[in-house]
């Protein structure tokens, strides 16, 4: 009989199970790591897209590394990156903290142990080859998008609804008011008088232009109404005294890529800066934040039904064993 090639085994093994396939599968398809890994993904897809909306955090940070370094920046990548960067982060501190204290599980050398009876033999179960274990990942991911998607649709509504509530009730302010310092509220629903700039950035539409308390004013912005270039006749009114008047919702914070356009026409943003955006109402972002709560609420029942159901119908499916 000739001798089993051990090198001719391994490339037999790799060949079915994959590089990984055996060593990686028992640790991640244990249904207990399925759940740490959903409890652990959740909250960081939620505070990733509120650090997206909000334009802070590591995504402000990392946005304004791409502006600087290639002059654009990528939403979409910037907050993939993000969120890789903090699960992956997480995902590998758990690894190394249960590799750390495995040793705690074994015996001690030299330590008396008790003997166990040995029950029949039972034939081990048979590593399922990589491609299954791809397969099955890949309909994880398709149960956890519907759950995932409930959850960004409850937190973006609690997040609108949050601001509409805080917004208060109608001011007038004037460009003076934002750019003394005095103005604490990140939210602020206003009628907003003062002399617009000659110069404009468009993004997708929207206008982006400075306001000031003086005419051809040279000291940072800290000021910028917003408004859709195709309703510029309808939000931004003329005065009589050469000023202009806005109503809508000032809120505290520009884009960086808004911000990095306007420095490099040298126009200077001053800190902090808000953005008046115009036509916006309170009420609207309470009624789009309660709608989309109710939305993904309701997603999140028709998910969970759906998986009760299957369970149900997975249990009923298997056949009774005879007993002797």
């Amino acid at each position: 009989m000739n001798p089993v090639n051990s090198k001719s085994s391994k490339w037999a093994e790799i060949r079915e199970h994959g590089l990984f396939g055996r060593q990686l599968e028992p640790v991640l398809v244990k249904p207990e790591n399925r759940k740490w890994l959903a409890l652990v993904a959740l909250p960081i897809l939620g505070i990733t897209f509120y650090w997206m909306f909000t334009y802070s955090g590591p995504y402000r940070y990392l946005a304004e590394l791409e502006l600087k370094w290639i002059g654009s920046y990528s939403p979409e990548l910037t907050w993939l990156l993000v969120f890789l960067g903090l699960f992956l982060g997480l995902l590998s501190t758990a690894v190394s903290i249960k590799l750390l204290f495995r040793g705690a599980e074994r015996a001690v050398p030299g330590m008396p142990t008790a003997t166990i009876a040995t029950p029949a033999a039972v034939p081990s179960a048979i590593p399922e080859p990589a491609i299954q274990v791809v397969e099955r990942w890949k309909a994880y991911i398709r149960y956890a998008a519907l759950p995932a998607l409930a959850l960004v649709l409850c937190g973006m509504g609690a997040y609108e609804y949050y601001n509409g509530t805080h917004a208060g009730s109608l001011q007038r302010l004037s460009a003076a008011d934002f750019q003394s310092g005095k103005l604490q509220a990140r939210l602020v629903y206003a009628d907003v008088r003062g002399h617009l700039s000659g110069h404009r950035i468009s993004k997708d539409y929207y206008l982006y232009i400075p306001m000031a308390s003086e005419k051809n004013a040279t000291a940072p912005v800290h000021l910028v109404v917003g408004v859709n270039e195709n309703e510029m006749s309808k939000y931004v009114r003329r005065q009589a005294d050469g000023t202009f008047s806005v109503r809508g919702v000032a809120d505290k914070g520009l884009e960086g890529d808004v911000k990095y356009a306007f420095e490099k026409i040298g126009i200077t943003v001053g800190e902090p800066v808000w953005v008046v955006h115009t036509g916006r109402d309170p009420s609207w972002d309470r009624k789009g934040g309660l709608f989309l709560m109710g939305f993904g609420a309701a997603l999140a029942g028709l998910v969970f039904g759906w998986q009760s159901y299957r369970k149900r119908k997975r249990v009923t499916a298997q056949p009774l064993q005879a007993t002797t």
